[in-house]
């Protein structure tokens, strides 16, 4: 395993940068995010428990379990947790095949745990973010073909209109799907997530039907709630490995295009260009169905050309570089989140949350000053003039990270799986001064 490397040896405590003065408005947002799978524990309904079970589809050979434990009643002790850590919000998201364990069959159990859960965030003072889809599927979806299947658009819309009817007084922001683009690549072109397709057809067909989905889901969830609704795109910073060479250029440019800019552009206007439509189309409902983004940014990606590589065009060479033997997060970079987030603010004119930025660090040695830097670039995009809302950090509790199982950490708590007992580490202490300091603690530069 490749852990990441320092981007100095500087101790956020001593910055003498540090200031009373802040770009943040008042009403910020600061909090961590969860994903239900992640942490709830004894999902066994959808399609990741299933692909846990197989040999050799978790890197360290884990299953999810009992998750951390929220699902039994941890949830409201870690909801206590971060509020007592100086934050004002907390992002969730919902477990489908927990609501709809079958299809057109609704869990009322399910979603009075969901309401508990909502309920302990608003003792605490938290603001919610609350996703109703994050990655998993129920398994009778996935036999019908997960997100290639057929009449995806109305099975999302009907569960969406359930969930928003029954939750809504507890949610202060809906989200409709947490990054298609990172599900298409890495389930549909790729072999890691389930369904392992391997096929880059599968992957734009996989990503055009959860743009449709994610547009019923909108308008449908607006005819329930005056709440805002919006899209969580994953968006890294792609720059040429040799800035000068053409053909780097090149492949940088058509990567970024193809993950970051398809997206943002559809959104923009409801056109769906090449590589997502042979032969462009427009889907008018597509067309501004967002009252907000939320932006998750990880890092930077230096391409080089190299057709043999395994992504297009070109392969990725940032040195350092946050990695393990089969996922690469980046290079750290926190100017790529001020870019991306002025990017997202042209293009869209939309209110922005920066809903997941985090470090696979799991000695906790860099990620506090990863914490202040890239909050300080935040501040640094409000400067030019971006409407940014909230900063959630990735993730609150040590988690279940997909195929990697749980040998890499991104909480700001520990959590030991054998007692469960919840240590904060250092970065927690980190990121409370800020929150607290409502980001002023970080300094007036970026």
């Amino acid at each position: 395993m490749v852990q990441p490397q320092p981007e100095s040896q500087a101790d956020p405590q001593a910055d003498p940068r540090r200031t009373s003065e802040s770009p943040f408005p008042e009403d910020f947002l600061w909090g961590a995010a969860t994903a239900s799978h992640q942490v709830e524990g004894g999902n066994d309904g959808n399609d990741w428990w299933a692909w846990e079970q197989q040999p050799g589809r978790i890197r360290d050979g884990s299953v999810s379990g009992d998750g951390v434990g929220w699902w039994s009643g941890k949830a409201e002790e870690d909801l206590a947790l971060a509020a007592s850590l100086g934050q004002n919000a907390h992002r969730f998201s919902l477990e489908w095949s927990r609501i709809e364990p079958e299809p057109g069959v609704f869990d009322p159990k399910a979603i009075d745990r969901y309401r508990e859960m909502l309920a302990a965030a608003r003792e605490h003072g938290l603001t919610t973010c609350v996703t109703l889809n994050h990655f998993t599927l129920p398994r009778w979806v996935a036999k019908r073909g997960s997100w290639l299947g057929s009449g995806m658009g109305d099975l999302f819309s009907r569960y969406v209109a359930h969930t928003v009817a029954e939750l809504d007084d507890g949610v202060d922001l809906w989200v409709t799907l947490n990054e298609p683009n990172v599900l298409a690549y890495t389930a549909y072109a790729g072999h890691l997530w389930p369904p392992g397709a391997r096929s880059l057809r599968a992957c734009f067909k996989a990503m055009r039907q959860m743009l449709k989905a994610h547009a019923r889901g909108y308008h449908r969830a607006r005819e329930l709630t005056s709440k805002p609704v919006g899209l969580v795109l994953n968006m890294p910073l792609f720059e040429g490995h040799r800035p000068d060479h053409p053909h780097d250029r090149i492949a940088c440019g058509f990567q970024d295009w193809a993950f970051n800019g398809l997206l943002v552009e559809a959104l923009r206007d409801g056109r769906l260009r090449f590589p997502l439509q042979l032969i462009p189309r427009t889907l008018p409902e597509l067309a501004g169905a967002c009252d907000f983004v939320g932006l998750n940014y990880y890092g930077r990606f230096e391409v080089q050309f190299d057709l043999r590589a395994e992504t297009p065009l070109g392969r990725h060479v940032q040195q350092p570089t946050t990695r393990t033997e089969q996922t690469d997060w980046g290079q750290t970079c926190p100017r790529g989140l001020t870019e991306q987030l002025v990017r997202i603010g042209e293009r869209l004119g939309k209110p922005i949350y920066v809903t997941e930025n985090g470090l696979f660090d799991n000695s906790d040695t860099q990620r506090p000053e990863f914490l202040v830097r890239h909050v300080r670039a935040v501040g640094e995009a409000l400067r030019r003039g971006v409407d940014v809302r909230g900063y959630f950090h990735w993730s609150l509790t040590d988690n279940f990270e997909w195929a990697e199982g749980w040998s890499t950490h991104f909480g700001l708590i520990e959590v030991d799986r054998k007692s469960g007992e919840r240590r904060p580490r250092h970065s927690a202490e980190v990121y409370a001064r800020i929150c607290r300091s409502n980001g002023a603690w970080c300094g007036d530069s970026a």
